[in-house]
């Protein structure tokens, strides 16, 4: 759930108005002030001289001013919605395992792709992992035994677990070399695109004791000796290249016998489902949420996995034009307030094309140059769409840090710079940070944006 987002858009014009009414009327208060009291009427008491300093301030003018620093703040992301949806659910007595793994889907979704503090991130995950115990997840019988004493592994019936999950997009469904290679956690750190970062990443798995070959091979056929001591290894060698944190906290989804899915590979399916429209006239992308809407069910796995490929292709355009423009001289302008680049690849453009993909691919650059040493900047980026002359510009400001003041503040600034340069833009994205625009005044929109910064 994302506050003072379009609402804030919507009351933008409302805001400038308020600043000249609010200076109008401190005018009009010192004029007051400045008034002698005294000049007696007949019939009238005599006018009380106000206080600057002690005059309460009008409860109206005081309410306009916190709304006006409330938008000002900038962007920040509340507790996801599928959380309060179960919340809701659960005060009602209507809780269903159903509804707890959206809940569980949802907050790894803000977590995955970066909308909310790991100590956010940490209390929500207590919070589920106590509704799953309720419901008696952790009850669920594994095993049975036949009559002649012999124990046999039962079929999961379709409950949550919760166990650690390594910062590896898409393992299960990829190999854990590519999955390695292009990690947004491990490439920035390694320089997985380099020479230098490719032998690093070969040396990393042998000091492991993980042979190439069998890294290579598609998880599920992997070495069952290596994934048995696979986290072991990763723990103790990791920390060495500077990759501390490796594992996190994640949910999992068992059904039956073979059917193993985490919420975090959920999350990157359906987002690639959404992002997957060709064309922009509504009838395209209406489709695509009715196919990711089905994915979010066990018993359309064959559409999340679909997904999970289509994330796949997504991440590797991500390491693709993020180390093409690391590498390449004069690609990311660095401006006074912030840094912009811009996609003109017309492969990966239609891969990264769409407001999420792009969100990634900056949090990835931004990392890259955090390793590489420069200051940290808010990021834009500008890519080409499908449609003619259109481009899609996204901002971000970096992780959210816990009890931090200020949020991503692109989304006014993006409104207020659009609307100076008078051509049409399309503004009504999930984000504040997503605009539209005709590629023809992308320049003149950076100026003013520059200016409004």
């Amino acid at each position: 759930m994302e506050l003072a987002n379009a609402s804030y858009c919507l009351h933008n014009s409302e805001l400038d108005g308020e600043e000249d009414e609010d200076s109008e009327s401190e005018d009009d208060d010192d004029d007051d002030d400045e008034e002698v009291e005294g000049k007696a009427r007949d019939g009238s008491r005599k006018r009380r001289r106000l206080s600057s300093e002690g005059e309460e301030e009008p409860p109206a003018r005081r309410f306009k001013k916190l709304k006006r620093e409330y938008y000002r703040m900038g962007t920040f992301h509340g507790k996801p919605s599928g959380c309060l949806m179960y919340d809701l659910s659960h005060c009602l007595r209507k809780n269903t395992n159903e509804l707890l793994w959206l809940a569980c889907v949802s907050l790894t979704d803000q977590f995955v792709h970066e909308r909310l503090t790991d100590e956010r991130y940490e209390a929500g995950v207590m919070e589920l992992q106590q509704h799953i115990n309720s419901l008696g997840n952790l009850d669920a019988v594994t095993s049975v035994t036949l009559k002649d004493g012999t124990k046999v592994r039962a079929p999961d019936s379709s409950r949550i677990a919760y166990e650690e999950e390594p910062r590896l997009m898409l393992l299960r469904e990829w190999n854990l070399f590519d999955s390695m290679l292009c990690s947004s956690y491990i490439a920035p750190k390694l320089k997985t695109w380099s020479d230098n970062g490719m032998k690093k990443l070969k040396l990393l798995l042998a000091r492991m004791g993980f042979a190439l070959v069998d890294c290579q091979q598609k998880f599920q056929y992997m070495n069952h000796e290596v994934k048995q001591k696979m986290k072991d290894q990763f723990e103790q060698i990791l920390p060495d290249y500077g990759l501390d944190d490796f594992y996190y906290k994640s949910f999992l989804r068992l059904h039956g016998y073979t059917s193993r899915v985490s919420a975090a590979d959920m999350v990157y399916g359906v987002t690639a489902l959404l992002e997957s429209f060709v064309q922009s006239d509504g009838s395209c992308a209406l489709k695509q949420f009715g196919v990711a809407y089905d994915a979010l069910s066990l018993s359309n796995l064959d559409k999340l996995k679909s997904g999970m490929q289509q994330a796949i292709k997504i991440q590797r355009a991500i390491l693709r034009q993020g180390s093409a423009a690391i590498t390449k001289s004069g690609c990311i302008r660095s401006g006074r307030k912030f840094r912009w680049v811009k996609l003109e690849d017309s492969v990966d453009t239609k891969l990264l094309g769409h407001p999420q993909a792009l969100t990634k691919f900056c949090y990835f650059l931004m990392d890259a140059l955090k390793e590489k040493g420069a200051k940290l900047k808010p990021l834009l980026c500008a890519c080409m769409l499908q449609e003619p002359s259109k481009v899609l510009i996204v901002g971000v400001c970096g992780k959210p840090r816990l009890g931090a003041l200020q949020g991503n503040v692109f989304g006014l600034a993006f409104r207020n710079a659009a609307e100076e340069t008078g051509a049409e833009f399309f503004h009504e994205l999930f984000e504040s940070s997503w605009i539209v625009l005709d590629a023809g005044v992308v320049n003149s929109f950076m100026v003013k944006l520059t200016e409004r910064l």
